[in-house]
């Protein structure tokens, strides 16, 4: 029997075992995870990646196998949008066999690592939300166990795939509902609590320090008097899309009435007072093109654990310096 009869067979028993997997409630990297290492061993691939996309986003390599970490670097310095612009515009997958189509090598060789590609198959995990990932993998010898069926076997994995991501999606979509500020699109004032406790943790046990910013929109309830709500709700949205322009990945931006709050993880208060003045700069700036001169800003500015070793005091002092900063004049950060 020859070896590629076997392909649908080692299909199937991809996809079960995958279905098994992702039943126990595994996270999205443990999942693709687990398709890198089976893709390998059941199929020969010498490497796999998997890119993902936010929305209006950089390309980024999520989870990859058979790749040096300093070649992933250089995918994420440069990644590959022809390839993605090319899966986006097709119904299926994308398969080369180059030694059929030679001229091709070319054009996809920046995304090996390994000399004499022999096939190339890429796939788009389409999901219902503004996240794309895409899978691409390629082996040197040739994908093994397969025979010309072997795109169609590839292409139900992946479909399968891609419907697992999108009921995970669809449960993290609804846990993120019961965090987010609908106006701003930033994290409530409860999700921040409660991130801002797990990270007073980890300063104490890695011995680090962390900061918290506390912005308010002064003359916020005038503006809403004047132009109503509407144009209230219009500029806190354009404040906190310039946080959120300003601020790191991982720091923890939130809103509760007409006060911003952020969480800085490891950084000193002199390096925040610059990222604030940044956002003040910016958004007075916006304001003054807006014709808008009713709202401005002011900001205190606490840190853990020089100015308190609990929640509430970190906060406190966070409002405290917020009040002195309003007290001298408009736009100013202590």
């Amino acid at each position: 029997m020859e070896e590629y009869e076997n392909c649908e067979d080692l299909g199937y028993k991809f996809i079960k075992e995958l279905l098994e997997f992702a039943s126990q409630k595994k996270t999205i990297e443990e999942i693709m995870h687990f398709v890198n290492i089976s893709f390998e061993f059941s199929f020969g691939a010498d490497a796999v990646m998997f890119l993902h996309k936010k929305y209006d986003g950089k390309e980024t390599v999520m989870i990859s196998r058979g790749f040096s970490h300093e070649f992933i670097k250089k995918i994420n310095e440069n990644p590959p949008v022809y390839l993605i612009d090319a899966l986006t515009h097709l119904k299926n997958s994308l398969y080369i066999d180059f030694k059929k189509e030679k001229e091709e090598y070319e054009k996809y060789s920046s995304l090996f690592e390994h000399e004499n590609i022999c096939e190339l198959y890429a796939y788009e995990l389409k999901t219902p939300y503004s996240d794309s990932y895409f899978v691409i993998a390629y082996s040197v010898k040739g994908f093994k166990n397969c025979g010309s069926n072997k795109i169609a076997v590839f292409d139900t994995i992946f479909e399968i795939l891609a419907y697992i991501l999108s009921l995970d999606r669809s449960i993290q979509v609804m846990r993120d509902c019961s965090q987010v500020d609908y106006v701003s699109g930033l994290n409530n004032f409860k999700y921040f609590h409660e991130k801002l406790f797990q990270e007073m943790q980890k300063a104490v046990k890695d011995g680090t320090k962390l900061s918290v910013a506390l912005i308010s929109i002064n003359q916020l309830n005038k503006l809403n008097s004047v132009n109503g709500h509407m144009a209230g709700d219009k500029n806190i949205a354009i404040i906190a899309n310039i946080i959120k322009k300003n601020i790191r990945a991982f720091d923890t931006a939130s809103r509760y009435g007409n006060k911003f709050v952020i969480l800085f993880p490891n950084i000193e208060k002199e390096e925040v007072k610059a990222i604030i003045k940044n956002v003040f700069v910016e958004t007075e700036s916006r304001f003054k093109k807006d014709g808008q001169e009713i709202l401005s800003l002011n900001a205190g500015i606490s840190a853990f654990p020089d100015d308190g070793v609990n929640e509430r005091t970190i906060l406190d002092m966070a409002e405290e310096r917020r009040f002195d900063a309003r007290r001298q004049e408009r736009w100013v950060v202590l």
